[in-house]
């Protein structure tokens, strides 16, 4: 009997310790039942690095993704945030390589993006996900494209803006990025050295006419301006930020610019005629010159748009792809012959593509990768010299068709944000180009002991939007469900109220046309944009993802 008792409670006990070696291996629910071993499981998920902008090139970008990087770090994830410099960050996300996990970045809203066709198709349609190409999240969506492709060619506004609802509720589901954010201009300048200052929304005080109708009150008459991020190139055919394109525009021309009521205006055109949907006449302005004494011609006006398209300049291909041909009528007509309607053509094609000299042009064999040292244009400012990381020098262009009150601008590239704040205090700088820290900004309207009394503070809303991009390309970011978790770890209220201090507003998950942009905006697009780790942990678990006994992450079982 004695024995077959100790024989009993020997088989218990090799069964107990038998449990107990195998319980590493198995993966737990909250009830404490094993369900799967990790060779039953699906692959780890991969490691992760979320490329952010250093902290003194944008504080709540580098935050927020360190945030987002400790929230998946909780739920098993292997992950870092990697702060890098802005133009590395740039030619990472655009290389041919498209060698990146995740990013934070921003689209700024410059006046012509307040068509909806910038953040509708250009960010998100396929055509554009290649190496290059505005899509750098790689987002592809047959249904999506339908909608895209159809909202930009309806003429009808009304019927447009149904389209363009339609194509955010589809972004608020997929869940291509996710927008962390949008921040409202608040910018300064010397009010005792200058007046009629123009702030646009999106575009805030360096805009394009700022430097056009400023005028000076005292004998200083060459505006400097203040910014925090280097120019990465002078190439009009390669470059791809807001803060190339501020200076570019000024020293090239565009046959349309959009005046501060976002209402096109006639600029190195005279006119246009609407022939029919598919067919715009453009009469070119008599008597323009390039800055090396060139008339412009139509045959510049031709050789432009032609080669952006021949070179497949991919940063604005989606609006020159309606483009079928181009053609001269007479010496100062130009046609253009589009494949199909394209709603904005006037509005977001001919205000964006800057006018290249033929001349020059013509004969360089790479014009993509031109280095284009001393850009030659016939805007209102001619090219004197730049100095990588220090300064723009430009001097007005006094041939201009336009009066200019001042003679030239400098454009200071700052290191950090403090630099930029004590030379406003000491007056070395006029204006500011970026969007103000919110301590900085608390600094100037407190003015301690009347410092700031010479400078403006000003405050206009922007329709851009800064977020986190993932390269739907790679897993984890080619599941969906991951990134519907991932929208629930974001602390929106947190980058708005903390970061922000209160000035700008939140994000959401496929979020791309605020509600500052009233009239194209949808209310009802957004459904994955509250702070909830526990339901991302839901999420996950509902999708298939496991835990393995380690706590790591691990994909659903193919």
């Amino acid at each position: 009997m004695k024995k077959r008792v100790f024989l009993s409670l020997l088989i218990v006990l090799i069964l107990i310790l038998s449990a107990c070696s195998n319980s590493g291996d198995k993966s737990s629910g909250e009830d404490g039942d094993s369900i799967l071993s990790d060779e039953e499981m699906g692959e780890l998920v991969p490691s992760i690095t979320i490329l952010s902008s250093l902290p003194e090139d944008n504080m709540v970008n580098y935050e927020m993704a360190n945030e987002v990087a400790n929230e998946l770090q909780k739920l098993g994830v292997d992950i870092k945030a990697e702060p890098i410099d802005f133009a590395v960050l740039i030619d990472t996300i655009y290389g041919e390589d498209s060698d990146y996990d995740a990013y934070t970045i921003g689209w700024s809203g410059r006046v012509e993006r307040l068509d909806p066709d910038m953040f509708i198709h250009s960010i998100n349609h396929s055509k554009n996900a290649n190496p290059g190409g505005n899509n750098t999240d790689k987002y592809r969506s047959d249904e999506f494209d339908a909608v895209a492709d159809a909202q930009r060619q309806e003429m009808d506004i009304e019927k447009r803006r149904e389209l363009v609802f339609e194509a955010q509720e589809i972004l608020g589901e997929d869940v291509p990025r996710i927008t962390l954010y949008s921040r409202a201009n608040v910018q300064a300048y010397n009010k005792d050295k200058f007046k009629n200052v123009e702030n646009i929304p999106g575009e805030g005080l360096f805009n394009e006419w700022t430097p056009m109708v400023i005028e000076p009150i005292t004998d200083e008459k060459v505006l400097k301006v203040a910014s925090n991020v280097n120019l990465d190139t002078l190439n009009p055919m390669k470059a791809k930020s807001v803060y190339e394109w501020r200076n570019l525009r000024l020293i090239y021309d565009k046959l349309v610019r959009l005046t501060p009521e976002i209402e096109p205006m006639p600029w190195a055109a005279t006119s246009w005629d609407i022939v029919d949907d598919t067919t715009i006449d453009v009469h070119l302005r008599d008597g323009m010159n390039f800055h090396d004494g060139e008339p412009v011609t139509v045959e510049d006006v031709k050789f432009t748009f032609e080669a952006f398209i021949d070179n497949n300049v991919e940063y604005f291909m989606s609006f020159l792809e309606p483009i079928d041909t181009v053609e001269i009528l007479d010496e100062d007509t130009i046609r253009f012959n589009l494949e199909y309607p394209y709603a904005p053509f006037v509005t977001n094609t001919l205000t964006q593509i800057p006018i290249l000299p033929k001349h020059i042009w013509e004969n360089i064999d790479d014009p993509i990768n031109y280095d284009n040292s001393n850009p030659i244009g016939s805007g209102p400012f001619v090219f004197k010299n730049f100095r990588p990381g220090e300064e723009l020098v430009t001097d007005t262009n006094r041939d201009y068709f336009e009066d200019i009150n001042i003679d030239g601008y400098i454009f200071n590239i700052f290191g950090s944000p403090e630099g930029v704040l004590t030379a406003l205090e000491l007056g070395d700088i006029d204006l500011v180009s970026y969007d103000l820290v919110p301590a900085h900004i608390e600094q100037i309207d407190n003015n301690e002991g009347g410092k700031y009394d010479h400078l403006e503070l000003t405050n206009v809303n922007d329709i851009g939007f800064f977020y986190l991009g993932m390269n739907l390309d790679r897993a984890p970011f080619n599941n969906k469900d991951f990134r519907i978790a991932t929208a629930h770890l974001v602390d929106y209220d947190l980058a708005v109220d903390v970061h922000l201090n209160g000035y700008g507003g939140r994000g959401g998950a496929g979020l791309v046309i605020n509600s500052v942009n009233e009239f194209w905006h949808n209310p009802n697009a957004i459904k994955y944009d509250e702070y909830d780790p526990e339901r991302a942990k839901e999420i996950l678990e509902e999708a298939g993802f496991t835990w393995d006994s380690e706590g790591r992450l691990r994909m659903p079982k193919e």
